[in-house]
């Protein structure tokens, strides 16, 4: 079975919008070598940047909608019920989503480029790591 792993809107907009590690783990995803897991509250959170007018420039100059991005997401992750709860980052409860998902679905690792998720290093013993730790760890030969 795939490793489980939640990635936050951060990674999500660097990995669709831009070569890099990001990228890289994405590409990892839709050759079925990690399993990314999501929620109808994380596409939303996703939707809404991808629609920031900063990050539409950069979209149409691949020649994309946010559309096909978001249907892309979807395709190269696996969907699960949103999950809520207490609060756990009280400087940015939008961050708690990633959070409570890695815990329902026993997530393996949190990737985030948020320093409010990164400042905690972990969640229920699950490391939250930054995509350079991540893949430094797991996949190195991806690291240059």
């Amino acid at each position: 079975l795939n490793m489980r792993i939640i990635i936050d809107t951060n990674i999500w907009v660097s990995g669709l919008l831009w070569r890099g590690l990001p990228w890289r783990l994405l590409r990892l995803a839709e050759s079925d070598q990690v399993e990314l897991c999501t929620s109808s509250a994380a596409m939303n959170e996703l939707q809404e940047v991808l629609a920031y007018e900063r990050l539409q420039i950069r979209v149409q100059k691949l020649g994309l909608t946010t559309a096909d991005l978001l249907l892309f997401a979807l395709r190269i992750s696996t969907l699960f019920d949103d999950v809520f709860g207490d609060t756990i980052v009280l400087a940015d409860p939008d961050d708690d989503i990633f959070l409570h998902l890695a815990m329902a679905v026993q997530a393996e690792y949190v990737v985030s480029g948020d320093n409010h998720l990164l400042d905690l290093a972990e969640i229920a013993d699950i490391p939250i790591l930054t995509i350079r730790e991540f893949m430094t760890r797991e996949f190195p030969e991806y690291v240059e």
